[in-house]
């Protein structure tokens, strides 16, 4: 980074910085009921509720869309909301797109409007390094679900054998709206495309069958219901001062979420908890946390342990940074599973609570599209902490100078090796972490 660069970039921390400062003093018209979603069945009811209870349209944004029943019923419903008129669009990443071909042009044909980000194409080599990374569903630009989890059956399903733990938050209110414009914007770029399907009618109505078996089945396992009425504002307190951050659709055209964040870490007076699966700070981050360090600050942050993580580079790179970290002085838990640990949070002290997709390393700071959604709430923040507080007593607490607890598991020879072997590709490979 040139000094110019450097000195642009500290004056645009500093602007944020401002910009925040007086978004969490200042007193809004309206607030938001910011409720949060750790129970993998509660999030998924959510948005069952959510979708079915939708009156004029449905905005969906998703990373990853496995084909699996999970995404069969939420296909299922955002066919019904179309087939009630309704307005209904879905944006999914390119490359982690795994819905066949005649259930999309089923959904087509039903009025489901289907488009993906970053279609693979010579004239843009980069979109293949660059991942919509959101997670997000609106309806009506007056309610959404924001968070981690994909549609994906891993997300929802403890039972499974592989499974992730991760956390969603449901907003109402008017931040919504801002969700809404993000969604419109992002429709209405370069940046995605409708998708080219041509089957035959006897697969389409093949692909028909298997939604429409969707409901039941999924009922009967006891999985969610259906058409409950439940109001998921209801009984809660409409109190929380939220902003939906997202990042800019094309490069320059505003601040990035980690921006917002590190601007968030600047106002710190007390204490930072993290809750990141994948942990590769970047030199931004880095110089935040260590002044806040300096400064008295406690920070905290909890990540995936090499038995409970489902990525053995970003392990690897987290390793490489991990004494550093320590000797900042930052307290470090490792989870232990079962299940691999998702969640993206931060609360900040005591106070401003954050819920999305941004992960601490360099590719949601640089690559990847993400949302996060802040509460400037003490209340909220307090939930956030006690649900993150579990997480930890579920986790290695490592020693200040790099050592593991007895109860850390050993790693195997072959696993020893492949670390190795890792290591000699991180540098060709770490800014796509």
């Amino acid at each position: 980074m040139t000094r110019a660069s450097a000195g642009c970039s500290r004056f645009r921390l500093v602007v944020l910085i401002a910009c925040l400062a007086a978004t969490m003093v200042a007193t809004t018209a309206a607030a938001d009921v910011y409720r949060l979603l750790d129970d993998p069945h509660e999030a998924a009811q959510a948005r069952v509720d959510l979708i079915e209870q939708a009156k004029t349209k449905v905005d969906a944004l998703y990373f990853l869309a496995r084909n699996d029943r999970v995404t069969w019923m939420a296909l299922a419903l955002l066919r019904d909301a179309s087939r009630r008129g309704l307005q209904v669009r879905l944006i999914v990443d390119e490359r982690f797109n795994h819905v066949p071909g005649p259930m999309i042009a089923h959904l087509r044909d039903e009025g489901v409007q289907v488009r993906v980000y970053h279609p693979l194409s010579l004239l843009h080599p980069s979109w293949l390094f660059r991942r919509m990374h959101d997670k997000v569903i609106v309806v009506d630009s007056q309610r959404y679900i924001a968070g981690g989890r994909n549609l994906d059956d891993a997300y929802f399903n403890p039972k499974r054998k592989k499974y992730f733990v991760d956390r969603d938050v449901y907003v109402d209110g008017p931040s919504a709206l801002e969700a809404s414009v993000h969604f419109e914007n992002l429709w209405a770029s370069r940046h995605v495309a409708d998708t080219q399907t041509h089957v035959s009618a006897r697969r389409k109505q093949k692909a028909a069958k298997l939604l429409d078996a969707q409901e039941a089945s999924l009922e009967r396992a006891g999985f969610v219901r259906f058409h409950t009425g439940t109001d998921w504002s209801a009984g809660q307190p409409s109190q929380a001062e939220t902003r939906f951050l997202h990042d800019p659709i094309d490069d320059g055209d505003g601040p990035r979420v980690a921006e917002n964040l590190a601007a968030t870490f600047e106002t710190a007076k007390h204490s930072i908890v993290i809750e990141s699966p994948y942990v590769i700070p970047t030199q931004l981050f880095l110089d935040v946390l260590g002044k806040k360090l300096d400064e008295g600050v406690t920070v905290h942050i909890i990540t995936n342990s090499m038995k409970s993580t489902d990525g053995l580079l970003p392990q690897v790179a987290y390793l490489g940074v991990r004494r550093f970290l320590l000797r900042m002085g930052v307290e470090m838990h490792e989870f232990k599973g079962p299940g691999t640990l998702h969640s993206k949070s931060v609360i900040v002290d005591g106070k401003v609570a954050m819920v999305g997709s941004f992960n601490l390393d360099p590719r949601s700071q640089n690559l990847n599209t993400e949302i996060m959604v802040v509460a400037n709430d003490e209340a909220v923040a307090e939930k956030l902490q006690a649900a993150i507080a579990a997480d930890t007593r579920n986790a290695w607490k490592i020693a200040s100078n790099g050592r593991t607890p007895r109860s850390y598991p050993k790693t195997s020879r072959r696993l020893r090796f492949l670390m190795w072997m890792t290591k000699l590709l991180l540098p060709l490979i770490e800014g796509q972490l």
